[in-house]
Formats: C-alpha cells, structure tokens, sequence
C-alpha cells in the first residue's frame, strides 16, 4: 500500500470491547509462528485469517500504520454467516490513495495455522468495505491493521437509523443507496460531522486482552516490492525473497535466534499509543555529517511525534526536510547519484546494469532509544533500491518525500527499513506504549 494520511478521532467515547472468549485465561497465551507473503499486493506483505462459521479464507495486510481489520464484500458475505451479529457501527477509513466506507459486524475470526496452531475470537469486530476507491487492496481481500485503538473509530449510527424507521436499527445490511467513492465519502463525511466516534478494539489488541496472546508480535521481511527475478509467475510466488514471517505473540525469546535474525537486539522507544511513534533525531548519509530532523510541529500534536515505524508502507516517506538532507548528502558523495535517482522516477524505474549498489552509501535514521539515548537504525543500498520490480533487471528507489502538499514534519519508516531487521513490536516494555525492537536480519541461504 502507499502510505496512509490518517486524522485524529473527533473524540473518545467509551471502547467498544470483542467479545470475551469462553476460553480467555484458561490456557497459557500462544506463540504463533504465521507465513506471509507479498505476492498478493506487490508490496505489503498479507497473512490468511477465517472469518465466520463458514471459516471463509481472507488475505490481509498486516499493517503497523492503521488498526482496522476490514475485508472485502466479495470475499465476506455476511449473510451466510451464522455466526455474524449485526451492529448500528459504521466505519471511514482513509489512506493516501484512497479508502473505504462500511458496516461493522461482530462474527468469529481466527488467525494462524489451519491444522490448529490458531486462535480465535468467537465475536470480533470486523468491518465490510461496502463503498471503496479504485483500486482499493488491489491483490489481497482486506487490512488487518496492529496499531493501537485511537485508529480504530466507528460512528454509532442507531439514533439516526431509528429516526429514519431503519429496523432494526443496523448498518448490516447497509441502509445506504450504492452509489460511486466520491459521493458516498462526501455523504457519510455529512453524516457524521457532529457526531463523536467510538473506539472499536483492534483484533491484536483484543486477543491479547484476552490473554490469547502475548502483547507483542514480529515481522522477518526481506523486500519492500515483490521481486520479479524472471517473468514466470510459479517462479515468483516461489521465491524465498517474496516470503516472510510474522511471529504472533512473540518473537524475541531466543526461539528464533539464528535463524531469522543475528546479534543483539535495539530498543526502540515508542512515544504515544497512536501509530509506532519513535523520535527521529537525525539522519546520516555515508560518512557525511548527520543533519537534525526537525521536530513535529505544535499545530500537529495529534500525529503525536516526527516518526513513525510501519509496516504497511512500502518506501521510506520522509518529511521534506529529511528527504532534501539525504539528497544533498548524496550528491555531495557522488554528483551521479541524483541523476540515477531522477532517472528512476521520471522512468518507473532503471536497469540494473545503470546501478552498482556496491557504491552506493547506507543511510542511517538515528531515533531515541528505550534508554534515552540514540539507537542508529541502517539502511542499505540493497533495500533502499529495490532490484528486479517491477520486471527483470528493473531497480526501484524506495525514498520519497512527504510532497509539497504534506507540511507536517513526520517521517514514515516503511518496509525498507524492516527488511534489514527482524523487527518485534513489543508493546508490554519500555515506558508505557511499549517499544519496538531491531536485530540485524539473516539472509537465506
């Protein structure tokens, strides 16, 4: 996905909480080892999840920078869900290149193995994305989102239903007539402007709430694009590069430990229960001198700090004064640079044969640690440029600016930055919000 434009909640109400599992805290919480891949997307990498009493398979995002689990109508069909409770919630949910507008049902969800390795919440809150933009989750069915629940706000739409003789008064099925993205957006955006949202619990969030799960989870990544190293599609959806892992309630208890990543762990302290948020201090380019990141201005308080860690966003979206501080640096270290990097995007890309990475610097992003000092945080050529996407011989640059039209200072550390480290967003440490954790990853063979 690309990134996400998100507003703060309008404000808090009372959380809407999942349903209590009958087998909450009678067993200890599970560690889930879960495959996930990014052919589906391109990019962002997606895991299967079952909805419903008919165990109905969905393939979803696995998003650090949003906490809605969504899937799509034509997957999900509610009315065939024995298991499916309606509700009067309804959701928006908007990111940079579009968004969604549905009901939220409650119904059952299970994540992980088929053959048993799972968990389950008999009724969680899931969303259907009734009225979508184009191009909306091209390749996968819907988003989990693993952030925390400030994201996840749904309007509690019962006054108006029962004054409009909607009986009962529930958003399942949608009382709304189809009509295209912008004027349902427009619409509900009318809906909804005096209304106070709710918070809805996040699906991680609830099972380990529930003592399902341990309060913490991981990802292995190795790309930020799918790579296309030939052009036979068997070949692609094969390849090693194109697979990850993403360990459900753990992660960094040795268990792991040589095989998916090497050396000793960074901590990273987490600033605010919104999105990842870290503390960008500076960014260093080679050798160069590092250069400070500017701070998040006041008037935008609720993006809450000038960095965040995501794992939906499939480059690194930095704000503008970051962006320009990396590209000075690297013209001062070859005048080349730039020109490649402009080739690049005026083409959709340049041929692998015009780039040896090998000359290329690593960037360093330094964040305040769960110490309070500074943890360096590397980026290597072989991430920042993404080889063989989106044909053979193809290279990518992964680094973007926020854009003229974008002034908050906020920095956006996607998937190039996870695929050089086993990443454990633990949220049970640190000072509160938890912290998120980095050791060097290890390559296959």
């Amino acid at each position: 996905m690309t990134p996400k434009t998100k507003s703060s909640p309008k404000g808090k109400k009372p959380s809407v909480r999942a349903a209590q599992s009958s087998a909450s805290g009678s067993a200890a919480p599970k560690t889930i080892r879960i495959p996930i891949t990014n052919i589906y997307d391109g990019s962002d990498y997606s895991a299967a999840i079952r909805i419903g009493s008919n165990g109905v398979p969905a393939n979803v995002i696995l998003d650090t920078g949003s906490s809605t689990l969504a899937v799509v109508p034509s997957v999900y069909d509610g009315t065939k869900d024995t298991d499916m409770e309606p509700t009067s919630l309804a959701q928006e949910v908007l990111y940079g290149t579009g968004g969604w507008i549905g009901p939220v049902v409650n119904t059952a969800v299970s994540f992980g193995d088929t053959q048993g390795d799972e968990v389950t919440l008999p009724s969680a809150p899931i969303a259907i994305t009734i009225a979508q933009a184009p191009n909306n989750f091209t390749g996968v069915d819907g988003i989990m989102g693993l952030a925390y629940n400030s994201l996840n706000t749904a309007y509690d739409l019962k006054a108006f239903l029962t004054g409009q003789k909607v009986n009962p008064p529930v958003t399942f099925p949608w009382p709304f007539p189809a009509g295209n993205w912008t004027n349902a957006s427009k619409q509900f955006s009318e809906l909804t402007r005096n209304m106070t949202p709710d918070e809805v619990d996040p699906y991680f969030t609830a099972l380990e709430s529930q003592g399902l799960t341990a309060n913490k989870f991981a990802f292995y990544t190795l790309r930020s694009w799918v790579r296309c190293a030939s052009n036979n599609k068997s070949a692609i959806t094969a390849d090693p590069w194109n697979q990850g892992i993403f360990i459900l309630g753990g992660g960094d208890d040795g268990s792991e430990e040589g095989e998916l990543y090497t050396g000793d762990f960074l901590d990273v302290d987490v600033l605010h229960d919104v999105y990842y948020n870290v503390n960008l201090i500076s960014v260093q380019v080679g050798n160069r001198p590092a250069v400070k990141a500017k701070p998040l201005q006041p008037q935008y308080a609720g993006a809450a700090s000038n960095c965040i860690v995501d794992s939906g966003t499939s480059a690194l979206v930095l704000s503008n004064d970051v962006f320009e501080a990396i590209l000075a640096a690297l013209e001062k270290i070859n005048v080349k640079f730039i020109g490649s990097i402009r080739h690049a995007g005026a083409q959709n890309g340049i041929s692998s044969s015009l780039l040896n990475l090998a000359e290329w610097p690593d960037i360093t992003f330094n964040v305040t640690g769960a110490n309070g000092g500074s943890v360096a945080l590397t980026v290597t050529p072989q991430t920042y440029w993404q080889e063989d996407f989106p044909t053979p011989g193809t290279t990518q640059f992964q680094i973007s600016p926020a854009g003229s039209g974008d002034p908050v200072n906020q920095s956006i550390l996607g998937l190039p930055l996870m695929n050089n480290y086993y990443t454990v967003f633990d949220r049970s440490q640190g000072k509160g919000n938890g912290v998120v954790r980095f050791a060097p990853i290890k390559l296959p063979s």
